[in-house]
Parts: C-alpha cells; structure tokens; sequence
C-alpha cells in the first residue's frame, strides 16, 4: 500500500509541477455514464491524494479489525508464514552459493515476519561471514543456544557439499566437529561415510560405539561394519612388518579378542596374508572357548584344513551330532579346502538334500567344477542363483 501511496504522489506532483511552471494550471473534464465532472488539474490532485489516503485507512482498519478474529487471524497468520518459509529457502540457497549478504538479507526480513532463534541463528552465522561483526553479535545474541545448533548445520551442509571435491578438507571440519563434542546422529552418520570413503579405518574404529550406541544400524548391518573396519584395520597392521598384525592382535584388550566378529576379522587378515595354519588356530580356540559358533564360522569363509586340530574338533562335533547341518557344512569346506573332492561332495550333497542354501550349491559347484563335471557344476551354479 505505502508504494501505491508513493506512485499517487509523484503523478500528482507531476501534475500540479508541470501546469505551474508553464504558467497553466489546466482543467480536467472526465465524462461516464451520463455524469461529468470538469475541476482543474490541483483539485484533481487533491481528490486523488485523499482517495488513495482513504483507501489506505480502510484497507488498515480491515487488517486490524480481522486481524482480532479468529478465521483473520489464521490467514494473516498463515500468510507470513508462508514468507517466512519463503524467505528461509532463498536464504539458505544463498548460503550454499556463498552469497552472504543476500542471505543476511533474507534471514532478517525473515525474522521480521516470524521472529526465531532459527532465523536469529542463520542471520548471525551470515553476518559473520559478511564480515558484519555487530550485527553478528546482535543476532547471536538474540538466537542464544539455537545459534550453536544452527552452525553445526550450516557446517555439515558445508561437508557434504566438499566430500566428493575436497575429501582432506572435509575429514579435518569433520574432525573438528566430533572433537567439540557433536556427536549427533547426522554428524555420526557422515562420519562413517566419509572415514569409510577415505579410508580412515581407526577413526570408524574409534567411532564404533558412538555408532552402535545412536542406534543408526541394525544389528546385522552394524556386524557387517564393525567386521570390515577390524579387518581392513589388521591388514594394514600386517603392511608393516612380519610381527606387526600378531603384535596388534595381541596388543588387544582380552575382550576384543574374545569378541566373535573380532576374532573372525582376524583369522580373514590372516588368510589376506596367506597365514592359513595361524587362521586355523584362531578358529579352532574361538571354538573351543564357546567364543565362536561353527554358524559364524561358515558365513566367514575362513575354514581351512591348514591345523589338524581344527578338522578333528569338526570330526568329533559330528560324530556326537551327525545330523548337525553347521558341522556338515564345516566338513564340507574343510574336505574341499584339502581337495578331498570327494568327501566335501558326500558332505554337501546330504546337505543340500536336507537343508539347501544359495551358498552350498555354489560351494558344491566348485567341488563338481574341481572333479571334472561341468554340467553338474553348472546346474549347481544355476540352483545358486536362483
């Protein structure tokens, strides 16, 4: 309204300037519907101004007036929200361009339409960067706590934005941000992608618990992780020398190493580094201590006839149980593993007679491609996949 004011102004001063400087003051002569009305140029002028003052008045009491109702108090309500709304995209799309002064622009008029400690926040962080350190403090002063919460943010969006570009330069802010102590579940999250992408396997170590106790996987997806960052961990200790993934294994808190998906991380670097008999062994203890499960056992694929003491204990588990499908399943492997061909195939055809997985007919693919028979094997593999 106050733009609509300001036209009606200077047309008017147009107006009444022009015809005065000429020494004419003019008339206006304005016929509709049968009616005239003829007045000079200044009278018209004042006949507008108080029209469109009118207008403004009318157009302010309605406001107010509605404003004090329920159903005008909704829509005026929901109108500024919708600025507001408005108002923080552009800003936060201003943010993600780098153009701070536009953002600082928007954030203020859009607090003005919907005070926040949000829009306090943003406004305050986009001041900083503007190089605008009064208004900086006044709006971290007005967003209090909201301002923290709101630079993680801006912060994480910042990583996100670099990973791919700048993944150095992400790890260091990202670093930074769980140093301070944000370890929310979006900053966890990020975390493990990133250290994952780049390969910084004893900062996902270090991150392990924060990660299981936020709850971000389920139990078989975190299993998963914490087996791959462990083995990718034993394996780079075993880079660096002949005693270093021994000495790093033994380095371990007994709890580690009695820990199921720890061990088996283990015995699979040992088998990276072709150390098959040393696997075995780990195997063979896990299993005697109760620490492993010959199911954990076989779905590592860590089974090897390297240790003799390993085959017997899976020899004997079967004489007690011979229907035991996880032992049958072990022989199996560890017939074929010492290409005694044709036991692993008695083994694993009364398997899949019985209990038949994906994983033993392509085991049982392997052992007919061994012995010669490659339509049996391809029908195995078939039977696999499907």
């Amino acid at each position: 309204m106050k733009w609509l004011i300001i036209v009606f102004a200077l047309l008017v001063a147009g107006a009444i300037l022009g015809p005065i400087s000429s020494g004419n003051a003019g008339y206006v002569l304005v016929q509709f519907a049968g009616w005239s009305l003829e007045t000079s140029v200044i009278a018209l002028a004042i006949i507008m101004i108080v029209v469109a003052v009118a207008i403004s008045l009318i157009y302010a009491l309605f406001r107010a007036i509605a404003s004090k109702t329920k159903k005008g108090g909704q829509w005026f309500s929901k109108r500024r929200e919708g600025k507001a709304e408005r108002l923080l995209e552009q800003g936060q799309l201003a943010l993600l361009q780098q153009d701070y002064l536009a953002a600082l622009q928007a954030f203020e008029q859009g607090h003005k339409q919907q005070p926040s400690t949000l829009f306090a926040a943003l406004a305050s962080y986009a001041a900083q960067q503007c190089g605008e350190l009064g208004k900086s403090e006044f709006w971290r002063a007005q967003a209090g706590k909201a301002y923290e919460e709101a630079d993680r943010v801006i912060q994480i969006k910042y990583i996100e934005s670099i990973k791919n570009k700048e993944p150095d330069v992400a790890v260091k802010r990202l670093d930074a941000l769980l140093a301070a102590g944000l370890a929310d579940a979006a900053t966890l999250r990020l975390a493990a992608e990133l250290y994952k992408a780049t390969g910084q396997w004893q900062a996902l170590l270090e991150l392990l618990p924060k990660l299981q106790q936020a709850g971000l996987y389920s139990a078989d997806e975190f299993d998963e992780l914490k087996s791959r960052v462990y083995q990718k961990r034993f394996i780079e200790e075993g880079k660096k020398g002949d005693n270093g993934l021994y000495d790093y294994w033994r380095a371990l808190d007994k709890s580690y190493r009695s820990d199921a998906t720890v061990r088996l991380s283990y015995a699979a670097a040992l088998t990276h580094f072709n150390k098959k008999e040393a696997c075995a062994k780990v195997i063979y203890k896990g299993l005697k201590r109760g620490e492993l499960s010959i199911e954990q056992v076989n779905r590592s694929h860590v089974l090897t006839a390297s240790y003799p003491k390993l085959v017997e204990y899976i020899q004997d588990a079967l004489k007690r149980n011979p229907q035991h499908t996880g032992y049958i399943r072990a022989l199996a492997q560890l017939a074929y593993d010492s290409k005694d061909y044709s036991l692993a195939q008695r083994a694993l055809k009364k398997l899949v007679d019985s209990e038949a997985r994906s994983e033993d007919y392509k085991l049982l693919g392997d052992i007919y491609n061994a012995l010669g028979d490659t339509q049996l094997a391809a029908n195995a593999y078939k039977k696999a996949l499907a």
